[in-house]
């Protein structure tokens, strides 16, 4: 597989939306049908901006079956106020909700609101299932999701990062007491090929930033992904292990779980099977 760099996408310009601290953010917005009534927010994984969601998100919206809104979330982006930081543990969910909120003033008509990521983005929307805006969305669209810490679809560490397991342990510990004073301090480093570095990847992530990523006691948070949901996983994904999501959310959900075959991790996103399978869904009205 040839390795494209997602700032070579054609990608819609950046829009902002205001945010509940009275803020702006920005998300790519790729229009679907004048008359749908389905808008799709999908997020990013644990480095890249949005712009590299570029094939799903245009293939989606280009057949007309839903409006697609890549949001650079918040420490992400060249937009970024501060790479790879934000303010406090959950300001993910509480910007997402402000999204929500935006695009519904902005496209009238639109009836249902998915909330989709890939990779850690699918850890984001998991978290956001067990927030208290659940009921903002409709909908859950897991594109090879990052489940959370310690779950089985975990594969060893591919040397593409390097966690910082002491600093997260004791981090976590005054955390418990209520000390945050030292949440902003990095606690992973994610390493890129020269060809892959680009204005807006967030190669260092803070302590807080890192967790409001993904869900950390994985089981409470699925078994509180109660609205419909479709999950798809590339059969050859590289990060995960693709054949243990369906034992493992058929424990704790009621999710429709797809294998997609010759895919990888990141292929996921430009397969026709992929889209295939989330037409489908979203025609049956997912």
């Amino acid at each position: 597989m040839v390795y494209v760099n997602p700032s070579q996408y054609p990608v819609p310009d950046l829009q902002p939306y205001a945010t509940g601290d009275g803020n702006e953010l920005y998300c790519r917005y790729y229009p679907g049908a004048a008359e749908t009534a389905t808008a799709i927010i999908l997020i990013h994984g644990i480095s890249e901006d949005s712009k590299y969601l570029y094939p799903y998100a245009q293939k989606i919206s280009s057949t007309g079956l839903a409006h697609v809104y890549t949001p650079d979330l918040r420490g992400y982006g060249p937009k970024a106020a501060r790479l790879g930081d934000i303010d406090y543990i959950g300001q993910l969910e509480n910007n997402l909700a402000d999204l929500v909120k935006h695009i519904k003033k902005q496209l009238l008509n639109v009836k249902n609101v998915v909330m989709a990521g890939h990779s850690a983005g699918g850890g984001t929307a998991i978290r956001f299932a067990g927030s208290q805006y659940a009921d903002c969305v409709d909908s859950y669209l897991l594109l090879a999701p990052h489940l959370g810490p310690g779950n089985p679809t975990e594969r060893p560490g591919d040397g593409h990062h390097k966690l910082h397991m002491g600093r997260v342990i004791v981090l976590s510990m005054l955390d418990a007491i209520g000390i945050k004073r030292w949440h902003g301090l990095p606690v992973i480093e994610l390493y890129k090929r020269p060809e892959e570095l680009h204005d807006g990847l967030a190669a260092k992530l803070s302590f807080r930033l890192l967790l409001s990523r993904m869900p950390m006691k994985y089981k409470r948070n699925l078994k509180k992904l109660t609205k419909p949901t479709l999950v798809l996983v590339g059969a050859e994904d590289e990060v995960f292990y693709a054949d243990r999501y369906e034992a493992l959310l058929g424990m704790y959900t009621k999710a429709q779980v797809h294998i997609v075959p010759e895919s990888n991790h990141d292929g996921l996103l430009e397969s026709p099977i992929s889209y295939e399978l989330t037409a489908n869904w979203l025609q049956a009205g997912g």
